[in-house]
């Protein structure tokens, strides 16, 4: 299996404490998010990992799954039994984090959209400190190992891309899973506001 490509701050890495591994969302790529961890956590060692599907529109974009072959804006959460790119991106991205000199128990798995989708979907099975999902939604209903990292979910009550009643259902999902999730509905659009920003941080900060 190919190996993901990736950028990292600091680099090269330094011998940080803990470790924030970030996943960007669809047309995106790790370029574009990797600055966010200066502001989340500037102590720690970051990550940002490139999708391995190119996008079909944006030139330098990425994308984690092919959203033609998948509902993702209904609230059934399930994506198309016979479509492998998840399935591809959830095993290149279980090699990553076992590749990759850090230590799980003490890393931050952090996504926004598509890329917080992918944090959902596989982050609830390896024992991170916590996951952060930006704009992001349940995939497919939810297999969290135990015990479970926490979970902070943060959306925009106006967000067009991926609507708010998506990111409630992928909530409520979660609770019956008994995940230990918090969840913050914030009066912005598909973005990462300071005010989410200043959530995160005291996540992190926590965990």
């Amino acid at each position: 299996m190919a190996a993901l490509r990736y950028r990292c701050a600091p680099d090269p890495p330094t011998a940080a404490d803990r470790t924030l591994l970030l996943l960007h969302g669809w047309g995106a790529n790790a370029a574009d998010l990797l600055p966010l961890a200066s502001v989340l956590a500037p102590t720690y060692q970051a990550y940002a990992a490139d999708a391995p599907f190119p996008h079909p529109y944006v030139t330098e974009g990425r994308m984690w799954y092919d959203l033609s072959q998948h509902d993702g804006a209904s609230e059934s959460l399930l994506l198309d039994d016979r479509a492998t790119d998840l399935a591809t991106s959830e095993a290149m991205l279980s090699q990553w984090f076992e590749e990759l000199p850090i230590d799980l128990s003490r890393t931050i798995l952090a996504g926004f959209s598509q890329g917080g989708a992918l944090t959902l979907s596989l982050g609830l099975q390896f024992p991170f400190a916590g996951l952060i999902v930006f704009s992001g939604y349940l995939v497919r209903p939810p297999t969290p190992r135990s015990p479970c990292p926490p979970v902070l979910m943060i959306h925009g009550t106006a967000d067009p891309v991926v609507p708010f009643a998506i990111a409630q259902a992928s909530y409520r999902h979660l609770a019956a899973a008994n995940v230990p999730v918090r969840f913050h509905p914030l009066p912005m659009g598909h973005e990462i506001n300071p005010a989410a920003i200043a959530l995160a941080q005291s996540f992190i900060a926590c965990h």
